[in-house]
């Protein structure tokens, strides 16, 4: 009678083994971990122009909500599984509307960045225009010519005189 519980006792534990071993299934809207992690080309990008629904005011990309995780998430994963970011970007303007966009279609953002860029190349390409004149007009200088006298005075004689008494005592020294 022992053998026979001690049998069963030991198949329920192997059993209970290998039940504990098969993976369970994952619900892909709960995986986060994996998805989130890692480089995934394009999603940054993505993540940057979208909104978070919960709030409007920050992209998804640093906004820490739940629906901004989930975003994330499926961003992700429909990248790795080759969808095209214009197309995930469209799935989720439907979903939400225009309004899930950084920047609006309509947004004159674009005409003044285009605005501010040709105004910053030229103040650019002036000042390199002006610099060059500067250095122009700053050449090498040559330093004024002096006139020497031809006339020697005492003090030329005197001078004469102790350099050659230097001289003299250097040699004989």
């Amino acid at each position: 009678m022992l053998a026979p519980a001690l049998g069963a006792a030991f198949a329920l534990t192997l059993a209970a083994a290998g039940w504990a071993d098969t993976p369970k299934a994952v619900d892909p809207e709960n995986d986060f971990g994996a998805d989130i992690q890692g480089d995934v080309p394009g999603a940054s990008a993505i993540e940057g122009r979208l909104m978070a629904p919960c709030c409007w005011t920050q992209t998804i990309d640093i906004h820490d909500s739940e629906i901004s995780l989930s975003m994330r998430h499926e961003i992700r994963r429909r990248l790795r599984n080759g969808e095209s970011a214009d197309a995930i970007q469209a799935s989720f303007v439907e979903r939400y509307g225009p309004k899930i966009l950084a920047v609006q279609p309509n947004s004159p953002l674009k005409g003044v960045f285009i605005g501010l860029s040709v105004v910053m190349g030229g103040a650019g390409i002036a000042s390199a225009l002006m610099i060059g004149r500067w250095r122009k007009r700053s050449g090498p200088k040559e330093p004024p010519e002096t006139k020497r006298s031809e006339a020697r005075d005492k003090w030329d004689d005197k001078l004469d005189a102790e350099l050659k008494d230097l001289e003299d005592n250097d040699r004989g020294a």
